[in-house]
């Protein structure tokens, strides 16, 4: 008798900034579409972006999630043990192995060109394949690791949220980096090895990662990662402020300083509400949040800030 395998999803932030509004939402969405469906929820860190890493960025995810009620079934606990047991950097063997996959294949080749570089022979900053036949070794110095997208490569795939979803990642991702110049694997190959490992089955985002979602796709599909290729994919929308998605540059936007200037966990959340066009649900918590939440009542723009 086959049995239908329990959904799980993850929330999956960065201590590269203090959260903000859209980074709540983003929790709320993807907390709640699990708790729906009786699912489990995984607290995952992506801590590989140690440039812009700061402990109190790490102190302010486990805060926040407090702060909204927010609960999940499995990650860690509190900033020591994320480090002690949770960091990414605790996995890079796992993400080589991912990587060693796609050299096997001949499908990675090293490319020293920094964005400058890049820039000056590709105004829109797209990768203009400059070293692809260049045949460098892949021990280059100071050199990272791209995959080979072969022309003409489109990713399609069904969303939950907006249908049938196609991604021209030839044209718009050609060739995108994989290892790092400092030999650190790429947000590419860490986040598809986590979810692998974590058994997640259900892939809640932004539509600003839909190409991230086309370029794990991709290296899914040629590494033979089924498990994600049968994933299920959420990907929402996005809170602007002035014309502009929300960023963790929008310090003044950030829910750290909206707690310092007195925000209440109940204002949080008729906030949230209010920029769903849900403010007529009295939504005053994370469960009124779940009891009203409708993937399919999900607006096709969020409201500005």
């Amino acid at each position: 008798m086959k049995t239908t395998q329990a959904l799980k999803t993850r929330i999956a932030p960065t201590p590269s900034g203090f959260l903000h509004l859209g980074n709540a939402l983003s929790f709320a969405i993807t907390w709640a579409l699990a708790r729906q469906q009786q699912g489990l929820v995984a607290l995952r860190i992506d801590d590989l972006d140690n440039a812009r890493f700061r402990p109190e960025y790490l102190q302010d995810i486990f805060d926040t999630l407090d702060f909204m009620g927010l609960d999940y079934d499995e990650g860690p606990r509190n900033p020591q043990d994320f480090r002690e047991n949770y960091s990414q950097l605790l996995r890079l063997p796992a993400y080589q192995a991912q990587l060693d996959k796609l050299v096997q294949q001949g499908m990675v080749y090293a490319c020293p060109c920094s964005r400058s570089q890049i820039s000056a022979l590709s105004p829109q900053g797209l990768y203009p394949l400059t070293c692809r036949d260049e045949q460098l070794p892949l021990d280059t110095p100071h050199a990272a690791w791209r995959v080979r997208i072969p022309e003409g490569t489109v990713v399609a795939f069904r969303d939950q949220l907006l249908g049938n979803c196609t991604v021209a990642l030839a044209l718009e991702m050609p060739d995108f980096v994989v290892r790092r110049k400092d030999g650190i694997p790429a947000y590419q190959i860490a986040s598809i090895v986590d979810d692998l490992a974590m058994g997640v089955n259900l892939i809640v985002r932004g539509e600003d990662l839909m190409l991230s979602t086309a370029a794990q796709l991709f290296l899914a599909q040629h590494t033979g990662a089924t498990a994600f290729t049968e994933a299920q994919f959420v990907h929402h929308p996005l809170i602007v402020s002035e014309g502009n998605k929300l960023s963790k540059s929008h310090d003044a936007l950030s829910l750290t300083e909206m707690r310092k200037a007195g925000l209440t966990t109940k204002q949080l959340w008729q906030k949230l509400a209010e920029l769903l066009g849900w403010q007529d649900a009295g939504i005053t918590d994370a469960q009124s949040f779940l009891k009203r939440f409708e993937l399919n009542d999900l607006p096709r723009h969020f409201a500005q800030v």
